[in-house]
């Protein structure tokens, strides 16, 4: 760095600065300004440390629509960037001025909408003050009046948004902890949720439910700091042994999102079809509830992994992080029950909008006119696939047994303790039984996994999965629902699948110590026969699902027709495959699996519907057709694939033939000379240098000096033309053109 040696040419701003009574509006009009300013020029900064000055710089971004045309633009964005530099004075010198930043703050007063340079200018100065003087800065937007509901006020405009959602990501570091609390207690969801009211305009409910979702976002992405792990094997940076607490979901902002009150009024707001914007605010519903839904499998996703990571260490270098707590456990286990009570609630007038009576409108489809389905349909079928996703994601989680065991109360065994074999067998006395430990909680009457049995029910009373076949044939052409349709049938399929293959361990049928030698009936803990009765529910109503979709839905006869109705389709003058038939063939598929995995659970019941002469001959016919096609290779067999695996490609050259045929699998001819290749274990060691000779003798030779030597050939062969030069020297001189192009 030169300028510390005085190797540099003296900048122009210190002799401005130099000169007596020096104006905000000259130093902005020099073009080093500021470069300058980011180079912390001493005499620059404390120019613009100046209270005046900095009232200026501040009021050049709220009053640009009343500067000069040739200043609108540039002062506002220049003091913007000199504000933002990230000087600590400069910032000291904002934060530490109460009436200046009053002033600055009296932006949000505006009504909406804001012009969007100002807003962006307003949200980078206090986007950078809240990285530098945190504390200060949290304070003083607290002690502001009714701060949450003005910033809300301008929601739409993405700067402030993105304020917002900055003072919620504060909560992760400690100067900023309770911040998220504060806001709960301005209201911040509700007021949200109020936005979303079908009498409003479209636009503000998009803008809402984006907010909603960032802030969701927002909040499963924020680690507390008592949540932070220990880098490295269970140890700190200093090397201490902390006391390790893993995430519970979410924060109070999502807690209070999915709590009973705020979805029963976001449910309300969703079914009110006489308001004229009923349906944005339905399909925006949606999108929050399944981000809410995939957030919850994210977590569940995030407890099995640092479960199997756990597992995965030897037992005497457990170090790590520890396995998911009981504490989150528990969370997880009644994390969603408000949200899925209230849809399970509602769940006629949800069944209803796939009816949709209304839906008259028709549109272009590639054979001439179709009825349209509908955004509110669709996300419809969106929401109810989501649930059925987290039905089969719950079942069939590793942690399953823990979250029942954790949710009814009874002590969650440790893997450590699994592992070592040092599980406890010697029953307990009455007395230690009837006494709950200390740290046992009073489990709640629902849980998840009962919350999901229930609303499985009414699918099934509903006859949801039946519709959403129908409309899957109704629409041949919209390929959206073809592929969350198909997702369901899935993953009931697979849920089902699981549950009625899966064996739970049971407990042993003799305990240890028994001198006398009398083998007791078999005794099951209260936790493994609440973990069994659950798996038992869940195997029960999902197969009443299972035979509702065969009997209710008719899967296979619509699936026999809809192949029929393809045929007649194709077999027209220019007539082309149905849109659906491409998901036909994946569900087909998934009715074969099913039935090969439980077709004795399920004979009796189906046995008419999957002996018939239509499905067998379609199993047989269309759809193993179909299944040796798809397994063919796109462009074909590889040229070396197949029984001539060892073929030299054949390849027509000049001077030279490959022909490599049947009766020459494992050898090249070249020039009439057949050479042949054979693997040798010792092939590393020959000299490259004499790969010539060693093909032309019966040695083995590698891989690489037959590909050198072929080159060699090819080039001799080659006709002048080809590579520029005498080819007649080639065996006097090494060292000619031909030689030297191969390299």
């Amino acid at each position: 760095m030169f300028w510390r040696f005085g190797f540099h040419n003296a900048s122009a701003i210190d002799g401005l600065l130099d000169k007596e009574g020096l104006t905000l509006d000259e130093l902005l009009e020099e073009e080093e300004t500021l470069q300058e300013c980011k180079a912390h020029n001493t005499k620059l900064v404390e120019f613009l440390c100046k209270p005046e000055v900095l009232k200026q710089l501040l009021g050049f971004i709220m009053n640009s629509d009343d500067l000069e045309e040739a200043k609108r633009f540039k002062y506002p964005y220049l003091a913007c960037e000199i504000l933002s530099c990230e000087i600590f004075s400069i910032c000291e010198g904002i934060v530490s001025n109460e009436e200046l930043m009053n002033d600055f703050w009296t932006l949000l007063d505006r009504p909406a909408p804001l012009n969007p340079l100002t807003a962006s200018y307003f949200s980078k100065v206090n986007g950078v003050l809240l990285s530098k003087k945190m504390p200060e800065m949290i304070t003083f937007i607290r002690k502001q009046p009714n701060v949450v509901q003005r910033l809300l006020s301008h929601v739409g405009s993405s700067a402030i948004s993105d304020l917002l959602l900055k003072l919620i990501s504060m909560e992760e570091l400690p100067e900023g902890s309770g911040t998220v609390e504060w806001l709960s207690k301005e209201g911040l969801i509700p007021s949200l949720l109020n936005r979303m009211d079908p009498k409003l305009d479209s636009e503000v409910h998009n803008t809402a439910a984006q907010t909603l979702l960032d802030v969701i976002a927002v909040s499963y992405q924020t680690i507390g700091p008592q949540e932070i792990l220990p880098t490295g094997l269970g140890g700190s940076v200093l090397g201490e042994q902390p006391a390790l607490t893993t995430s519970i979901s979410g924060n109070t902002l999502v807690d209070e999102l999915k709590s009973e009150e705020m979805m029963n009024k976001l449910a309300s707001y969703m079914l009110d079809e006489r308001s004229p914007q009923s349906a944005t605010t339905l399909v925006n519903g949606i999108n929050i509830i399944i981000e809410l839904i995939r957030r919850y499998c994210s977590e569940i996703e995030q407890a099995e992994y640092q479960q199997h990571q756990y597992q995965q260490q030897p037992v005497t270098q457990r170090t790590g992080p520890p396995p998911p707590a009981p504490e989150k456990l528990r969370a997880l286990a009644t994390d969603l029950n408000d949200l899925l009570h209230v849809i399970g609630s509602r769940l006629t007038q949800f069944s209803q909008l796939l009816h949709g009576s209304h839906y008259l409108e028709e549109k272009d489809a590639p054979v001439g006119k179709a009825p349209t389905l509908g955004s509110e349909r669709l996300k419809t079928c969106e929401l109810f696939a989501e649930i059925l996703h987290l039905q089969y994601l719950y079942t069939s989680s590793p942690l399953f047994e823990r979250l029942i065991t954790v949710h009814h109360g009874h002590p969650d065994k440790s893997d450590s303790d699994e592992d070592s074999g040092k599980t406890e067998l010697t029953p307990k006395s009455p007395t230690e039984q009837s006494a709950p430990s200390a740290t046992e909680s009073t489990p709640p009457a629902r849980s998840v996994a009962n919350e999901l049995v229930s609303l499985t029910n009414k699918f099934i009373d509903a006859k949801i999965l039946p519709v959403c076949l129908d409309l899957f044939f109704r629409f041949p052409w919209n390929n959206f629902l073809h592929s969350v349709v198909y997702d369901m049938i899935a993953k009931v399929f697979n849920t089902y699948s699981y549950t009625s293959t899966t064996n739970l361990p049971k407990a042993p049928t003799a305990l240890p110590g028994d001198d006398e030698g009398i083998v007791p009936q078999e005794a099951i803990s209260p936790a493994q026969s609440a973990v069994e009765a659950q798996m038992g529910a869940v195997k029960i109503i999902v197969r009443r699902l299972v035979l509702s979709i065969f009997k209710d839905g008719e899967l296979t006869k619509q699936i026999t027709r809809a192949q029929r109705q393809n045929d007649a389709q194709v077999a027209k003058p220019k007539g082309v495959r149905l849109g659906y038939m491409g998901h036909l063939t994946y569900i087909a598929d998934e009715v074969c699996k099913l039935l090969d995995k439980c077709n004795e659970d399920l004979s009796k019941e189906l046995g008419e519907l999957v002996v018939a002469e239509d499905w067998q001959n379609y199993v047989l016919g269309a759809l193993k057709e179909t299944r040796e096609r798809d397994r063919q290779p796109l462009g074909g067999v590889r040229p070396n694939g197949g029984p001539q695996q060892h073929q030299v490609p054949i390849m027509g050259g000049v001077g030279g033939s490959f022909t490599g045929g049947p009766d020459e699998a494992d050898g090249l001819k070249i020039g009439g000379t057949v050479i042949k290749r054979e693997p040798d274990e010792d092939e590393d060691e020959m000299d490259p240098t004499n790969a010539g000779d060693a093909f032309m003798g019966d040695g083995d030779v590698s891989s690489d000096q037959f590909a050198r030597f072929l080159c060699h050939q090819i080039v001799a062969d080659l006709p002048d033309r080809f590579i520029g030069v005498d080819n007649s020297d080639d065996e006097d001189d090494g060292e000619d053109g031909g030689s030297g192009w191969l390299g």
